[in-house]
């Protein structure tokens, strides 16, 4: 039982379940053997919060199911059996995938990922998950509706992730609890002692000197950046190589493109680490990095598509670049991907700066245009209207409280497409620089 605590520890596991909650966009939990919970339930979902407010009372039920009185969650029992991600959905047609964690013939727990819709939610069902929870239908409705379903495929391969990086913590937990077993003699004790104690008193130095210092909080902060940055370009390592291991071709370039996403966070975080001034990014140089490196990983002939800028000296916080910078991630690609099709010739420009908006301050502004095949209408040559990238856009002005418009272009070749994203200067507002 104690080595079993050590190796749940939810202080250990903290750090990679947030970094993957936030990497996938999905609720995850650690549980125990028993289906307890451990620790925190990392982004859990608007409906999900809604449900746990009205029953504190939930007791021992999956803490992932809106089964109300009725009902039981499969998914921890069939992942320990299998030794597998299992996938199951409950009443309110929520789904949750469960990966057990195991050393050797050992279990010791499950993670849980999910709290997504698998499909358009059912008002008839959510109206008897409603009752059961003593919620308002049209409530829950509200809530639920707003929620973008999430494909099981796409469920599963994250579930699978999850299980390799599950896996990966569990052994290295294991790992350092058998360590410290080997090293219980009172000699080698007294070593460790005495190393501790010569660390700490160096430890205390660098502290006193980084004290006396006027650049401590800069340094701490680079140093911040820079772990972050690691941690984030390791998550992007991780979903190259499962993409690499599936033979299907739509399965690999989910997989690569959220690849591409985090990378796009990471790029932020390790511009920051070189930089003068950690309260704000250089959006502009960040802007010309990242789509030099989405070209790169397109493998796009630069002959062939053309890239300009303009968008002069123009800083951001990093709470607006980071979203800022996904937006902008996402609309580069969709323009590569869908914009010039076959060996279509043709160009992409962005801009960017402040505008001035009246009384309330001013705006930043960022568009991308391009003049390849265009936008007439959601096709299958180019999916505009339907695709995850601009659901993933929309989601993301949400957050900047930005405004995003769609046009069709006027350029030649081809009529081309324009967006633009419109969100207040924080900076400014708040008397920023």
């Amino acid at each position: 039982m104690e080595r079993q605590r050590e190796l749940l520890d939810p202080e250990g596991w903290t750090q990679v379940l947030h970094l993957y909650a936030q990497a996938m966009q999905v609720a995850v939990a650690l549980t125990d053997e028993k289906g307890r919970l451990m620790g925190i339930c990392h982004n859990p979902q608007p409906i999900w919060s809604l449900a746990r407010n009205a029953r504190p009372d939930w007791g021992e039920r999956c803490i992932f199911c809106l089964n109300g009185e009725t009902g039981g969650c499969t998914a921890a029992g069939d992942a320990r059996r299998t030794g597998s991600v299992a996938l199951v959905h409950d009443m309110a047609g929520m789904a949750h995938v469960a990966v057990p964690l195991s050393f050797g013939d050992r279990y010791f727990g499950t993670l849980l990922a999910g709290q997504v819709f698998d499909r358009y939610p059912d008002p008839f069902a959510l109206g008897q998950v409603a009752k059961d929870l003593g919620l308002s239908q049209q409530m829950l409705w509200g809530v639920a509706r707003h929620q973008v379903p999430l494909s099981r495929s796409n469920l599963s391969v994250y579930g699978s992730l999850l299980l390799a990086l599950g896996q990966a913590v569990l052994g290295q937990h294991h790992s350092v609890i058998l360590k410290r077993k080997l090293f219980v003699s009172d000699a080698e004790l007294h070593s460790a002692n005495q190393e501790l104690a010569t660390a700490n008193a160096n430890l205390l130095a660098k502290v006193d000197e980084l004290s006396k210092s006027n650049g401590e909080k800069s340094v701490l902060l680079q140093e911040v950046h820079h772990r972050v940055n690691n941690n984030l370009q390791v998550i992007a390592s991780l979903l190259r190589m499962q993409a690499e291991s599936f033979g299907d071709s739509q399965l690999a370039n989910a997989l690569r493109t959220s690849q591409l996403r985090i990378e796009s966070m990471a790029l932020i975080h390790a511009q920051l680490y070189d930089a003068a001034d950690l309260r704000q990014v250089d959006f502009a140089d960040y802007a010309m990095r990242l789509a030099e490196n989405l070209l790169m990983s397109y493998g796009v002939d630069r002959d062939r598509i053309t890239l300009s800028m303009n968008m002069g000296a123009l800083k951001l916080s990093v709470d607006q670049a980071i979203p800022a910078g996904l937006i902008l991630g996402e609309l580069i690609s969709n323009a590569i991907k869908y914009a010039f099709p076959g060996k279509r010739r043709g160009s992409i420009r962005i801009q960017g700066g402040r505008i001035e908006s009246g009384p309330g301050g001013e705006r930043i502004e960022l568009a991308l245009w391009d003049d390849g095949v265009g936008i007439p209408g959601p096709t299958p040559a180019r999916p505009h209207g339907s695709s995850r990238g601009l659901q993933i856009v929309t989601i993301l002005c949400g957050q900047l409280h930005a405004t995003l418009e769609q046009t069709r272009g006027a350029g030649e070749p081809g009529p081309g497409a324009v967006f633009r994203i419109s969100f207040p200067d924080r900076a400014f507002s708040e008397g920023g620089g």
